[in-house]
């Protein structure tokens, strides 16, 4: 049972090692796992079998966030094929810097607009569009096993997680307005 802590997380549900997860799939075999697992199934087992049901559903909890999140399942599998993630390393791209301080003041107009709702809308539907082509790109670099596959893999990455987060930043104006 316990052998189950040195397994990575697509092992652990039975998944294939790939960007391209099946939510359903993942979401099915998280439940069964929490049926068999959840601390309430162990209240009257021994302490070791007690913590070490809670230390399952910590891991089988954390492994569920991980591969359902296409941000956080990109930066777990670049770690599994050895990537070193470092979040202050900034890109050096130059072209994607320019165009990160061009989407910063593209968010400062929005923010500033007269038609704030329809300039919300309209941005917040192209960072989505572009969040939907970065995953397509991730799953391909993720398909190439080469190291030129990684190499793209990190950079797409890089940019997921700056439109992430400038996503979120759209969103959080949004909620304000609410």
């Amino acid at each position: 049972m316990e052998s189950i802590f040195s397994k990575d997380y697509f092992t652990l549900f039975s998944l294939p090692v790939a960007y391209d997860v099946d939510q359903e799939v993942l979401t099915r075999r998280y439940r069964e796992m929490q049926g068999m697992i959840h601390p309430d199934r162990f209240v009257n087992a021994t302490e070791k079998e007690r913590r070490v049901s809670v230390q399952m559903t910590a891991l089988s909890n954390e492994a569920y966030q991980t591969l359902k999140s296409p941000l956080k399942r990109a930066r777990y599998l670049l770690q599994l094929r050895g990537a070193d993630i470092d979040d202050a390393v900034t890109n050096k791209d130059i072209a994607f810097l320019t165009e990160q301080i061009e989407l910063r003041e593209r968010l400062d107009e929005v923010r500033h607009s007269d038609d704030i709702d329809s300039e919300l809308h309209k941005f917040a539907s192209e960072l989505q569009s572009r969040i939907v082509n970065l995953q397509q790109a991730l799953q391909d670099a993720f398909a190439d096993d080469a190291s030129a596959g990684l190499a793209k893999a990190q950079r797409l990455y890089d940019e997921m997680q700056f439109i992430s987060r400038l996503n979120d930043e759209l969103n959080e104006i949004e909620d304000a307005r609410d």
